[in-house]
């Protein structure tokens, strides 16, 4: 936790570095702070638009927070960079999983 909280006060103060922020993200998912680490893989993926890792991360953590819709577009973008990410593709698979049951997607491919 408290490892995590260094790293947001240096994502903080470093915006701009990718790798700080991109760190900071994952230490903050890693200690459940999940609102805080979606802020930051948030960050890193607007730092670094087609950088497939910061995508299907940024997926990820929404997927984790419920926004649903905002994770399936981040992966499949992450998708068009790296078609053959397993994990990316396996992500997405459970996120439609879900997103049908709530009556989010009609059918999955």
């Amino acid at each position: 936790m408290e490892a995590a909280e260094m790293a947001k006060t240096a994502a903080r103060l470093d915006g701009g570095e990718f790798d700080v922020v991109f760190s900071a993200a994952h230490m903050l998912r890693q200690a459940k702070l999940n609102e805080a680490a979606e802020k930051y893989y948030g960050q890193a993926a607007s730092l670094r638009p087609n950088y497939p890792a910061a995508l299907m991360n940024l997926g990820a953590i929404l997927h984790l927070n419920g926004k649903l819709q905002e994770a399936e577009a981040n992966y499949l973008r992450a998708l068009q960079l790296k078609p053959d990410d397993t994990i990316t593709q396996s992500n997405l698979r459970k996120l439609w999983n879900i997103m049908e049951k709530q009556g989010l997607r009609t059918t999955t491919p």
